[in-house]
């Protein structure tokens, strides 16, 4: 029987149930949460967990570099980006370099409408400031920037990359690059460090292996909100860096950040107050083009500094919200009630920075693919988002002639089309997402678990904490158990849901309001699927339902 939301539920312990030696050391509910995540035993989290340092490619390379050039008093330019890795990491960066007694440090991240990547323009003027005797530290860009660095070695300048975005294959530039995607290993999962990460582990270096005291575990706090902001996979580094990222951000030696935290009023922080409280309100500046803010925010040791830079921040937000909402609506008022499609929209007044979050509410309400474009004098840049189970690539790959550039995955990319091109673009678009196979998307189900075993068994809360952190490449368990629905009441965000036996009311959010609970379920016998958010206090939400009877 169809479930509620449309979605193919694949019960992990009936289709692969852990070994019987794995149940018999961790017992039935540890030993299948392990197996399905792919372990054969408790996962690594504290600071003694984590790995040498110098498997980080060229870490030695760049951190002699970056010593002689203080010592020969050289000025670094520290260029990042305009998200929250990039901000994290240049924040973190331009406060270890003057730990190392570096004098002249300029931090630099750019505007969204700048564009990505080390700007040529930023590089000439460091040249010709430093007198061709400079150093640039690229983070979270620099890898695939190969014209740029060139240029800016043929001025003089010697450049350190820190970054984690996949090199061209036999194209790297000329200069010292950091970057664990520049070899095949992959111990301890390296490849999925965040920037923020790598900066964390070169501080974490030049303590351990050169004495330098820079205070490393300062900056594992952002490194863990770097982490998080990039959704790079948990695995065994990147879970021991959020893991000790939370415990520091209780008390976090950045002055910025700690204003931001009592704003938010959090205790108990886990990685969903960092992916839906911290990350968007600093990812709000980037968007709404004053990335250079956020990074000021984090980089100021002065209180009232601080709180001014944190109620910029709050309004940047509010007013990334609004507008957006207003573009959303635009769309829901021209679209509602029609047969659609596919949805490809623009106006020359919608933010570069929101394209992704007009796309993707769009998508969400149609349940179609959705393209959004900024209409910026002879170019269309837009950002692409389609269903989960269904996948875009080759119709972009088709359509590919139309545009200047483009790259993504199978549910978003970005996309640049001349103006000239558009017109044609849309109607190809069109014409081809009609083809497109849709796939229902999987919903993973741990174990059997009914909701009031939770309530009524501390050790099993207990258990789910020691496999947190969880997020990307960690889901949060997901479990599955049949009752009675009792009651339901819409709400804005989808449902509260009252089932039998149990005092409280638990939320099924849905993002396609199209979706509605058919009134006649009320009183039957449905199989619950849920997830467990949070466990201090205990958050529950319900992922899927369906009738049995």
């Amino acid at each position: 029987m169809q479930t509620l939301k449309n979605l193919r539920w694949r019960y992990l312990f009936l289709e692969k149930p852990a070994p019987q030696e794995l149940k018999n050391k961790y017992g039935l509910l540890l030993g299948q949460l392990l197996y399905n995540r792919g372990l054969k035993e408790l996962p690594q989290k504290s600071a003694e967990d984590l790995p040498p340092t110098d498997i980080v490619p060229n870490i030695e390379e760049a951190a002699e570099v970056i010593l002689m050039g203080i010592e020969e008093k050289k000025p670094f330019l520290v260029f990042g980006d305009y998200d929250v890795d990039g901000i994290t990491s240049t924040a973190a960066f331009s406060k270890i370099l003057k730990r190392l007694g570096a004098e002249k440090v300029f931090s630099f991240v750019p505007e969204r409408g700048e564009g990505y990547g080390l700007n040529p323009k930023v590089v000439e003027a460091f040249a010709k400031y430093s007198n061709g005797r400079g150093i640039i530290i690229a983070l979270d860009n620099g890898t695939k920037e190969i014209d740029t660095i060139k240029r800016a070695k043929d001025l003089g300048l010697e450049v350190v990359i820190f970054d984690h975005h996949t090199p061209e294959e036999g194209n790297l530039p000329e200069a010292i690059l950091v970057n664990p995607k520049i070899r095949n290993e992959n111990p301890y999962g390296i490849k999925d460090l965040s920037t923020a990460g790598l900066v964390y582990l070169f501080a974490l270096y030049l303590e351990e292996e050169l004495n330098e005291p820079v205070g490393a575990q300062d900056f594992v706090d952002l490194a863990a909100l770097g982490t998080v902001a990039d959704v790079s996979p948990l695995s065994v580094i990147n879970r021991i860096i959020v893991n000790l990222g939370l415990e520091r951000l209780k008390k976090t030696s950045h002055r910025g950040l700690a204003v931001l935290l009592r704003e938010l009023n959090r205790e108990n922080l886990n990685e969903n107050d960092i992916a839906f409280r911290i990350a968007p309100r600093l990812n709000a500046f980037g968007r709404m083009d004053m990335a250079r803010l956020a990074l000021q925010l984090l980089l100021t040791g002065q209180e009232e500094k601080a709180k001014k830079f944190v109620k910029w921040g709050e309004y940047l937000n509010k007013t990334r919200k609004y507008i957006t909402k207003k573009a959303v609506q635009q769309i829901l008022t021209k679209y509602q009630g029609k047969r659609v499609k596919a949805i490809v929209e623009g106006s020359p007044h919608w933010k570069k920075g929101i394209l992704g979050l007009i796309a993707s509410s769009a998508t969400n309400y149609f349940g179609v693919p959705s393209i959004i474009f900024k209409l910026d004098g002879e170019k269309a840049v837009g950002s692409a988002r389609a269903p989960e189970g269904m996948n875009i690539l080759p119709i972009l790959e088709e359509l590919s002639p139309l545009m200047e550039r483009w790259g993504g995955h199978s549910q978003a990319a970005g996309l640049t089309v001349r103006k000239e091109h558009l017109r044609e673009f849309k109607e190809e678009f069109l014409k081809r997402v009609e083809k497109l196979k849709f796939e229902p998307p999987q919903l993973d189900i741990d174990l059997h678990l009914p909701i009031e075993h939770l309530n009524q068994n501390q050790k099993i809360l207990e258990v789910l904490e020691l496999l947190a952190p969880y997020g990307a490449g960690n889901p949060y368990p997901t479990f599955v158990f049949d009752t009675v629905l009792e009651d339901f009441e819409k709400t804005r965000y989808g449902y509260r849901l009252k089932f039998k036996d149990l005092s409280k009311g638990y939320f099924l959010n849905l993002d396609d309001p199209r979706i509605a609970i058919p009134h006649y379920w009320k009183g039957r016998k449905v199989r619950v699927v849920y997830s467990v958010r949070k466990l201090n206090p205990l958050e529950i939400q319900i992922e899927d339902i369906k009738p049995l009877s």
